[in-house]
């Protein structure tokens, strides 16, 4: 080879750009060789560096945050950027480009805080965010209500709510067994609202014939008779009274707010009434009406009758089902007789037969001095006793007998 032939390679005045080609072909080499972990920590670092975080603080446990970048006039509008932290009371907006942002804070029921704030590159940017309220103090009558905004409960009367949100504010309070109260107030902006909310009630005494019964309010006992309730619902309300040898007795009260009411019920006047024409009914056997029979099968012992007569009556199915039970009985007075205490009422008749109702008061109702004013002839009686007896006549009598034991009026 003839090496004067070959052109010149390189002019000295050129070795200085070679040599600065070289070093960016072997940098570049070199950077093709990072592994995807320092590729991604290189990216984060020039992000880092580029754009800024804003952390938004607020006074509500419950905020959202969402902030927008302020664009000159003309731009296309940014994406609007929100917290990491839905619901939370600190909101952390990473990752965002230099510049102003208009920030909107929202927290459920309060109105939404609207404020800017400037990012800066490599830098965290700290905003507080306060939703702005009031308190409101509330007392009621009785205390002990229950307060609740819609379904959450808030506490008990009296009770000091110290942030609730401007505006009308809806409660409502609840006492045991009492109707709903509706309260719908105003809380202003950094101010106190008092409030003392009535719940309508008055006064009920209860007494009974006799005392010593226990009184049910909603299932529950409230004491025995007689009874003073200082407090009790305004409206109409069920009681139940429960005394010995008595069956419950259910009464509706009615009440206005601030009224005072009394009630006296008699505990006898829950027995079922009597109705003799219904007894007869039930118990007929019209096979052979004239006959006098001896008792025959199933009349024997307690169910046979006094008199040893039996024309028309089932005694074994009046004694199973209506003898020697309470009843309640009202009829008009034919004549009384106060040395033996007994009462005959006016004979009534049914279809079936005549019938007439005696009734032997009790030792206690004959001692009392106001009891022969109800009992003259005319007057309707009413009574509560014991079935003791239904009889039918010998021939030619028509008229059956019922008769009552130990009766006790029912004024």
């Amino acid at each position: 080879m003839d090496f004067k032939k070959c052109p010149r390679v390189l002019e000295p005045r050129f070795l200085p750009l070679a040599w600065a080609l070289a070093a960016l072909l072997v940098a570049g080499l070199g950077g093709c060789g990072k592994s995807p972990e320092e590729v991604k920590a290189a990216k984060a670092v020039e992000v880092a560096q580029t754009t800024g975080s804003l952390v938004v603080k607020s006074n509500r446990a419950n905020t959202t945050v969402d902030a927008t970048l302020l664009a000159p006039p003309g731009a296309a509008a940014p994406a609007v950027v929100k917290g990491t932290d839905e619901g939370a009371a600190e909101q952390t907006l990473a990752a965002l480009p230099p510049g102003k942002y208009a920030v909107t804070a929202r927290s459920a029921g309060w109105p939404e805080v609207q404020t800017e704030a400037t990012v800066e590159a490599g830098r965290t940017t700290d905003l507080a965010v306060t939703f702005k309220g009031g308190s409101l103090r509330l007392a009621s009558e009785p205390s002990g209500a229950t307060v609740k905004q819609g379904n959450a409960v808030l506490g008990k009367t009296p009770l000091v709510l110290p942030s609730l949100p401007p505006g009308e504010c809806k409660l409502t309070l609840e006492y045991p067994s009492w109707p709903v109260v509706s309260l719908q107030t105003t809380i202003t902006v950094d101010g106190e609202t008092t409030e003392t909310v009535r719940l309508p009630h008055g006064k009920l005494t209860v007494e009974s014939t006799p005392s010593g019964a226990t009184v049910l309010l909603g299932g529950k006992p409230a004491g025995q008779t007689p009874l003073r309730l200082e407090r009790f619902p305004a409206g109409t309300r069920k009681l139940t009274l429960q005394g010995k040898d008595f069956p419950p007795l259910e009464i509706s009260v009615t009440i206005e707010d601030r009224g005072d009411v009394k009630v006296s019920p008699q505990l006898g006047s829950g027995f079922p009434l009597l109705e003799p024409e219904a007894v007869l009914r039930a118990v007929w056997v019209p096979h052979d009406p004239n006959r006098l029979a001896p008792p025959v099968d199933g009349t024997t012992g307690p169910s046979q009758p006094r008199n040893g007569i039996i024309k028309n009556l089932n005694r074994k199915r009046l004694y199973e089902t209506w003898l020697r039970k309470t009843y309640r009985f009202s009829a008009v007075v034919k004549s009384y007789e106060p040395k033996s205490g007994q009462v005959e009422f006016v004979e009534e008749q049914c279809a079936l037969s005549k019938y007439r109702v005696l009734a032997n008061l009790s030792v206690e109702a004959q001692g009392g001095t106001d009891l022969a004013p109800l009992l003259t002839k005319g007057a309707t009686f009413t009574l509560y006793g014991r079935l003791s007896a239904v009889e039918e006549p010998r021939w030619p009598g028509k008229v059956i007998t019922f008769e009552f034991s130990a009766a006790e009026p029912l004024r």
